[in-house]
């Protein structure tokens, strides 16, 4: 009896400090001296103080991926993460000296970091192990992004990064990686002892996409046209009209167009506005016409026709002349001088 009571006790005492060593809602093993392995699960509804303060951190950690902050990232790991450093796309916003102005020209780099900005998370909690002892705590996180691939495969070319942003935040779709997160427990901090394994989150297979710069980029051909116009000499003639036609590519449809136009003359000491447009809002055009029209023609002079993107502050247009029959001076009659020469015949000499 006595055997059998000392032997009740030691595995009531085994099974007490296993879950004396179990985080709750976790689990915990232990070797017994067959050898095999002894699975001890412990849940009572509720988390540990370990436990949220890792979830905590892995929060933390999660915004710091989307925000691409490396040295507050690094704050939250046991050591430098140089290699998880090398491969977040972080931007750094360039001086204009032009403009006194911060702007970044690498568009690849510009769409990585808009790819890290869709970084969210999902924790399984029921992946969740601690060693207190040895203050050790791992747990199972999911990490996604947008399918970016997708929408590679949408278009040649783009009209910048935001273009392909504009498009991204229309995409449902995910890439995701599951990682197992390590901590460690430092003076009350916990912090991440194995952040390499994160530069998954960064490795894009992106190829090297082409860009353009504004709308007019898009733009095949253009003319004027209209009545007075002669193609000839690139000049109206006795007219009140100006039309004004841009030819666009495939692409320009994929587009919503904003851009306003200026009719000028050439006057000094500058130019004389005689039209400038409200902003137009041309939704996913294949073409554009423009016609200006006033009462009385125009007089003789030199005129420009120039469209302005509202977007990227570039002009595109035409320079011309106009003329008007009226104006014209009909080149003066040739004045014919008096000669004097030799003739042979007579040997005398005439005038002429």
């Amino acid at each position: 009896m006595r055997e059998k009571l000392t032997a009740a006790i030691l595995v009531l005492a085994g099974v007490l400090s296993l879950a004396s060593c179990t985080m709750p809602g976790t689990t915990a093993t232990a070797a017994e001296d067959t050898g095999e392995t002894v699975t001890v699960t412990v849940d009572d509804g509720s988390r540990s103080y370990s436990e949220e303060k890792v979830y905590e951190n892995i929060d933390k950690i999660a915004d710091d991926l989307a925000d691409c902050n490396y040295d507050d990232l690094c704050s939250r790991c046991v050591s430098t993460p140089y290699g998880l450093g090398s491969l977040m796309p972080v931007v750094e916003e360039e001086e204009d000296d032009d403009d006194d102005s911060y702007k970044v020209t690498d568009n690849m780099l510009l769409i990585k970091n808009m790819i890290a900005s869709t970084i969210t998370y999902e924790i399984d909690e029921t992946s969740f192990k601690g060693k207190m002892l040895e203050k050790k705590y791992s747990v199972d996180v999911t990490f996604s992004y947008k399918d970016y691939s997708k929408i590679v495969k949408m278009r040649d070319k783009f009209l910048g990064a935001a273009d392909f942003n504009t498009l991204m935040a229309e995409m449902d779709d995910l890439i995701s990686q599951t990682v197992t997160l390590e901590f460690v427990k430092k003076d009350k901090h916990y912090l991440l002892a194995n952040p390499g394994d994160l530069e998954i989150l960064y490795t894009y297979d992106l190829p090297e996409l082409e860009f353009m710069k504004d709308h007019f980029d898009m733009i095949e051909d253009s003319y004027m046209t209209g009545p007075g116009w002669d193609p000839y000499t690139e000049s109206y003639y006795d007219t009140n009209t100006f039309e004004f036609v841009i030819d666009l590519d495939a692409y320009a449809s994929n587009y919503m167009w904003r851009y306003r136009y200026l009719i000028s003359e050439e006057t000094e000491p500058e130019w004389t506005r005689i039209y400038l447009s409200d902003t137009i809002v041309d939704k996913y055009p294949t073409g554009i016409h423009l016609t200006y029209t006033q009462e009385e023609n125009f007089s003789t002079g030199f005129y420009c026709f120039i469209i302005y993107d509202v977007q990227s502050g570039e002009i595109y247009g035409w320079e011309f002349n106009v003329y008007n029959t009226e104006d014209i001076i009909p080149p003066a009659p040739t004045q014919w001088s008096e000669w004097t020469f030799f003739t042979e015949e007579t040997g005398e000499t005439e005038e002429t």
